[in-house]
């Protein structure tokens, strides 16, 4: 095996830029190879500030690291970013170790990838609001991967609860806690509802019977 050169990084972007770079990236490159930190509040290159939260899940299905001054952070992100790196390290092998799904969208301000089991019992998605959606519509993610015949639940994941969204979200996950098929969520998917820009949700599916 040849010896691994070093972890792609890319210090001189932006977070809401890595979300484009990451995307297209792992068409080539294994996601855990890929640097992605959690950088200070706001970029050098764009002057652009991002919550915590957005920075944090931007990186986590990546190889997860700090790139922040944090003897400048506040006691509440110093909180939230110890949450953010305990539940980094209780996922970390599901997330470098299931097969990577990049999911198309119709809506072109919303992007959608995560990591699904190679058996299809589990699944980490992010659903990322990048920019204003053109429809108060929402939008549908299709999760492929799944076993058809599964039931599976569907919970949010992750130390900020889903959150941002223009119209109410059931605290348990998007379809509270009712059980769905593999084959639905192939088929029909998720439905997410407009939400503000530059936010992201992550949600968690399981297998809960055959």
């Amino acid at each position: 095996m040849p010896p691994m050169i070093g972890l792609l990084r890319y210090r001189i972007t932006a977070k809401f830029s890595r979300q484009s770079i990451q995307r297209w990236t792992v068409q080539h490159v294994a996601p855990e190879y890929i640097g992605a930190h959690i950088s200070q509040p706001s970029s050098k290159q764009t002057g652009r500030t991002f919550s915590l939260g957005f920075r944090a899940a931007t990186a986590v299905f990546y190889s997860f690291g700090i790139e922040w001054d944090i003897t400048t952070a506040s006691q509440d992100d110093l909180d939230e970013l110890a949450a953010w790196i305990t539940w980094y390290k209780e996922h970390r092998e599901f997330l470098h170790g299931g097969n990577y799904h990049r999911f198309d969208i119709a809506d072109p301000s919303v992007t959608g990838y995560g990591v699904v089991s190679n058996d299809g019992s589990r699944a980490i998605i992010a659903h990322v609001q990048e920019e204003e959606s053109p429809s108060n519509r929402g939008s549908y993610m299709r999760i492929a991967g799944l076993d058809p015949q599964g039931k599976y639940c569907v919970q949010w994941t992750g130390p900020e609860a889903a959150k941002a969204a223009l119209e109410s979200l059931d605290s348990y996950g998007p379809f509270g806690k009712a059980e769905v098929s593999g084959s639905f969520l192939e088929s029909v998917g998720i439905r997410m509802p407009r939400c503000k820009p530059e936010t992201i949700r992550l949600f968690e599916i399981r297998r809960v019977t055959l």
